[in-house]
């Protein structure tokens, strides 16, 4: 058996079903999600250019070097806010409601996959300003472990692991209408639940740009606007969140590919704010799910550039071309993942 069948026979699961709610700005919903006969989708990444104009005030033009994938939902379960409608909003600067001012390079949805904005230019879709590149700064603490815990000192300094750095960390401070309603040390429970960027190069600990937002009153990261390719994921009702999120994690596994980045590049609109975005993907629990699915479809990519083809083969009316389940029903689903690599070709029967 080849490496590529081999790994699809190794990562296997059983097919689940989960009611979730999908949260929208306006009307929100329950559904249930089914997954597909695996964590790859059966179909070719598929762009749709709609390039915002270079006149839009939220096309910014500027250039920089990236660093994160930031993942987003339109938080709008409005039925025909699809992703064309989104792509189209971003390009027009407009919408029912007005002017459009936000923008994102990528939009995904039942309906394809949109690119709004160039990939190197800064978007309008992380919360943190455009202000602030990426950055490292000296902690002055070393160590090996690659994750360490992140806390902040009784005097308002960030720890890692529980040593002291020589950097300060934002202060809680809020300010309304020339008031101030409270200017204070931040605790370390007000640091986004996705953390802040922290990496180990030689054995030295370098923290990224951070601040204190006001709106969700937690401190976050900068970068995400300026550093970070953004993609927002429908969530409109009537829709199949599941074939969204999967066609996403194609997308994500794109990016990282032929950005060099790693997993750990991979962050929610959360990270860069501090707002519960994407709020579905995060209510229902599924984040670490979508990044299995994210990837698995990494790891079929690095196959597919060895020059390892597939294809899927599944006669049951319960399941569609591109591997997505509609119904469990009562009987197993057989199917069959055929390889061709270096002129011999092999299949892999599956029942699940």
């Amino acid at each position: 058996m080849n490496k590529l069948l081999d790994y699809f026979k190794q990562n296997q699961e059983k097919i689940f079903e989960k009611k979730i709610h999908a949260y929208g700005w306006k009307s929100e919903y329950d559904t249930i999600i089914t997954s597909s006969l695996t964590k790859y989708l059966f179909e070719d990444l598929d762009i749709i250019e709609n390039i915002a104009p270079r006149t839009n005030e939220n096309r910014d033009g500027r250039i920089r070097d990236k660093y994160y994938i930031t993942v987003h939902d339109t938080g709008d379960a409005f039925s025909n806010h699809t992703a064309k409608f989104w792509s189209e909003a971003v390009k027009s600067e407009g919408w029912e409601y007005g002017k459009y001012e936000c923008s994102f390079q990528y939009v995904t949805g039942n309906d394809g996959i949109y690119h709004n904005i160039p990939d190197d230019e800064i978007a309008y879709h992380a919360g943190d300003s455009t202000m602030y590149d990426y950055a490292l700064y000296d902690s002055g603490v070393s160590g090996d472990n690659i994750y360490p815990h992140i806390s902040i000192s009784s005097d308002g300094y960030f720890e890692i692991d529980g040593r002291k750095s020589k950097i300060l960390a934002p202060r809680a401070k809020k300010v309304k209408d020339g008031l101030v309603l409270y200017d204070k040390i931040a605790t370390t429970d007000m640091i986004n639940s996705q953390g802040i960027l922290c990496k180990l190069i030689d054995g030295k600990y370098y923290l990224g740009e951070t601040y204190f937002n006001t709106t969700y009153e937690l401190i976050a990261n900068r970068g995400g606007n300026n550093n970070g390719i953004g993609i927002e994921s429908c969530i409109n009702e009537g829709s199949d969140i599941y074939l969204t999120w999967q066609r996403t994690a194609k997308l994500v596994a794109y990016l990282l590919d032929v950005n060099k980045l790693d997993f750990d590049a991979v962050k929610q609109h959360h990270y860069f704010s501090g707002k519960n975005c994407p709020q579905t993907i995060r209510m229902s629990n599924m984040w670490d799910h979508f990044m299995e699915l994210v990837k698995f479809e990494y790891q079929i990519r690095q196959f597919r550039k060895q020059g390892y083809s597939l294809k899927l083969i599944c006669d049951d009316n319960r399941v569609c071309d591109n591997g997505r389940v509609k119904t469990l029903g009562d009987k197993p689903i057989k199917f069959i993942i055929e390889s061709e690599y270096k002129g011999e070709v092999e299949k892999l029967e599956l029942s699940i």
